[in-house]
């Protein structure tokens, strides 16, 4: 009893650790991005909750993305096996090949693998590439698209990975940062849809995007000058417009 307790209060630790540290690294990129790191030093733990779930949605969005095209594909193959009398994967000669077989050949069979992986980044590229074309996303979001999709790809397939404990621990970190920094990316290529507020008592009549609220305080950065950022209390507030159509 007193164990599992123990692993469960370390576990928590290191989850509370883990996520903390997404939060902090991924608003160090985009405050970094706007030469204003030092913006960090005023953030309460509060207000990192909300960066740990868009990371974690991200990461579970590539996985899933990976995984479905992945599964696709072994769908496709099976199919393949009952309309076609040459079958390109051969592990039997018998006509009827169980589930257990479509495993081994699945795990097995290196043609498989890489027609696998040429499939998934196929369809991928075809999805990030339309997506940028229609504005629904950015360059410079398609190129972290690959990085990530690449990365989920490698850790699902390569058998080095997989083997090694130290590769899998780096290559996990790797798509953590990456998460993290993709995650930060998107909130940069968004400030345009941010609220706009406007002050009291401000004759020049400035407009400022919303970035982030801070306890009682506002993160503001000037609409007309990305490298002006200001910080304000909520009663210096006159009001604040949203930028949604």
């Amino acid at each position: 009893m007193i164990k599992r307790e123990l692993s469960i209060t370390e576990l928590f630790g290191v989850l509370s650790v883990v996520a903390l540290t997404i939060s902090v690294f991924s608003n160090a990129y985009f405050y970094y991005s706007l030469d204003a790191i030092w913006v960090m030093s005023i953030l309460s733990p509060t207000f990192y909750i909300f960066e740990i779930l868009k990371v974690l949605v991200l990461m579970a969005g590539s996985i899933l993305v990976v995984g479905f095209l992945m599964d696709i594909f072994k769908w496709m193959i099976k199919k393949s096996y009952k309309f076609r009398q040459k079958k390109r994967f051969k592990l039997s000669t018998q006509n009827i090949l169980t589930d257990c077989k479509y495993k081994e050949i699945f795990k097995q069979n290196e043609s498989f693998q890489f027609w696998q992986t040429t499939f998934v980044i196929v369809i991928c590229t075809i999805i990030v590439v339309l997506f940028t074309l229609f504005g629904l996303i950015k360059f410079n979001s398609m190129l972290w698209n690959s990085f990530l999709i690449g990365l989920t790809l490698g850790i699902f397939t390569n058998k080095e990975i997989k083997k090694d404990k130290e590769l899998k621990l780096f290559v996990f970190i790797v798509f953590f940062a990456l998460t993290t920094c993709f995650s930060a990316q998107i909130k940069l290529n968004d400030i345009e849809k941010l609220p706009v507020a406007k002050l009291k008592n401000d004759k020049e009549l400035i407009n400022w995007y919303v970035l982030d609220g801070s306890q009682d305080k506002l993160i503001l950065l000037q609409q007309s000058s990305r490298n002006v950022i200001k910080i304000v209390k909520f009663e210096e507030i006159d009001r604040i417009i949203s930028n949604k159509k």
